[in-house]
């Protein structure tokens, strides 16, 4: 079995652009979050339409919920989810988050996206 290396030169970024303050993918020609309100985009696209919360709250102590996301993005889902776990189940109870991203935003972008 050959193992390959791969270093972050390896990884190809997302090749994105700003429109008013928003990240926008120039290889997909999409915008990643809502202009108007990308965080009750992500509550009610992602929490409620994958019914989480209901979900959680039949979890029993020392249950684990697994959530696995094809596209990281800005990670607003994954910081959606983590604040509302926090928010409605017990400390006895476990998240696994994966999420698998092709193109990776920069830190720089990442950064910017969460400031605006």
């Amino acid at each position: 079995m050959t193992s390959t290396k791969h270093s972050p030169k390896d990884i190809r970024l997302a090749d994105i652009q700003w429109s008013d303050g928003l990240p926008v993918s120039r290889q997909f020609d999409d915008i990643y979050y809502s202009k108007e309100d990308g965080l009750a985009e992500s509550r009610h696209v992602f929490i409620d339409g994958n019914n989480l919360d209901a979900r959680w709250a039949v979890l029993d102590d020392g249950d684990r919920f697994t959530i696995m996301e094809a596209g990281f993005g800005t990670g607003l889902n994954f910081l959606c989810a983590a604040q509302r776990w926090l928010e409605t189940t017990t400390s006895s109870t476990t998240l696994h988050y994966i999420s698998v991203e092709k193109f990776p935003l920069s830190k720089e972008a990442l950064t910017h996206a969460h400031a605006t």
